[in-house]
């Protein structure tokens, strides 16, 4: 696959920046000038694409975006990074997403990281596609404040991609992860389905006193999408469904570098930016800041996604007086925690790479108490 004919390029002087800002040091895609990914790591990907949201916008607006990320200096990591424009829209939304699950396919292979900066959160679908066409299991994730389940009979849109992802065929959807939900903008039938189909939905409230315990769900993740509506409103003004309530600037920050430490993430998208409503560019400012903090993750990512001997201490658990047996997996270096979930039957060979799940310490010590953690039960009962 040519990239260079996947993307529209955009407007960057190099010259208006200093070598140690980003926009002295990533390679941008300019007009007649297409950057070398022979030595890239990651890619960043504009998808200007705003018919299937309520946020309206164009490719101007990721302009602003990147503007303010490249006004910030380079932190201690050495990542390449290549701007490759903005992908071209097509005549459908759902053309717009063929291409862009194609250029995701490519980075993949070519081992670049995919970070994606959006219109609609309905893009999430065709990082969801770039996987089912790698026929590769999936766990996805979304900070959100609601579930975007939308209606049956709906299109494909930003409040609707989760029942398409749910619906698709062939499904390759593993595990779903909602991490701050707000429960008055959620019906119950939504959350009802979540846990019948053994998801997990994170309530900000909870995820705010122990932010903590979202990094085990980060780690598990192939797929990362951000909704800027899980931002309250004072720290990010420009979302057209955003709340009072919501992640501080700090906490969001915070939550992307979680997501950065994971060595399983293939791409990320952030998404529902409009500059129109945005005061003194602070919402940009701050999506500007969410990737900084993500790339300083990503450098130092995990290379070891499953629990080895040399690295590990383990510890054997026995649950409800004896009925369930388990084993947790301790980092001794990182302070990082795996469970191991018992397969049985048929599903043994389907669920493989879902052998060793990340989990907290927390839940170690519930499980050492006798108890059920509601992460090791709910991937049991999936899995078997």
């Amino acid at each position: 696959m040519e990239f260079e004919f996947s993307f529209k390029p955009v407007n960057h002087k190099k010259s208006d920046y200093s070598s140690n800002q980003l926009g002295g040091f990533v390679e941008v895609y300019t007009e007649g000038s297409f950057p070398d990914l022979t030595e890239a790591d990651v890619v960043l990907i504009g998808v200007p694409e705003f018919r299937g949201t309520a946020t309206s916008g164009d490719a101007s607006s990721l302009g602003k975006i990147r503007k303010e990320y490249y006004k910030l200096f380079r932190g201690t990591e050495r990542l390449r990074i290549a701007d490759l424009g903005d992908v071209l829209i097509g005549e459908k939304t759902t053309d717009t997403f063929h291409l862009l699950a194609e250029v995701l396919q490519e980075c993949e292979r070519r081992g670049l990281f995919a970070l994606i900066i959006g219109g609609g959160q309905d893009a999430t679908f065709a990082q969801y596609r770039s996987c089912v066409q790698l026929q590769k299991m999936v766990n996805l994730v979304s900070v959100d404040a609601r579930f975007d389940l939308g209606l049956d009979m709906d299109d494909l849109n930003a409040n609707s991609y989760l029942s398409k992802v749910i619906q698709d065929e062939p499904n390759f959807l593993f595990n779903f992860s909602n991490i701050g939900y707000q429960s008055f903008l959620v019906p119950q039938e939504g959350i009802s389905l979540i846990d019948k189909l053994y998801f997990d939905a994170h309530r900000l409230g909870n995820v705010r006193a122990e932010i903590e315990e979202v990094e085990p769900v980060l780690r598990n993740a192939d797929i990362l999408s951000v909704d800027m509506s899980c931002v309250r409103l004072s720290d990010a003004p420009t979302n057209v469904a955003g709340s009072p309530n919501g992640f501080s600037g700090e906490e969001i920050c915070k939550i992307m570098r979680y997501a950065g430490l994971s060595g399983r993430l293939s791409s990320l998208g952030v998404y529902e930016y409009e500059f129109s409503r945005d005061l003194n560019e602070q919402t940009a400012k701050l999506i500007a800041q969410m990737m900084w903090y993500f790339l300083e993750g990503y450098f130092h990512r995990m290379k070891r996604l499953t629990p080895n001997e040399e690295d590990f201490v383990k510890y054997h658990v026995s649950m409800r007086d004896g009925e369930f047996d388990a084993v947790f997996y301790k980092n001794k270096q990182l302070d990082k925690w795996w469970m191991e979930i018992p397969l049985v039957g048929e599903q043994a060979e389907q669920f493989k790479d879902h052998y060793f799940i990340p989990c907290s310490c927390q839940d170690y010590q519930f499980a050492s108490q006798g108890e059920l953690p509601d992460r090791w039960w709910k991937a049991f009962q999936k899995m078997n």
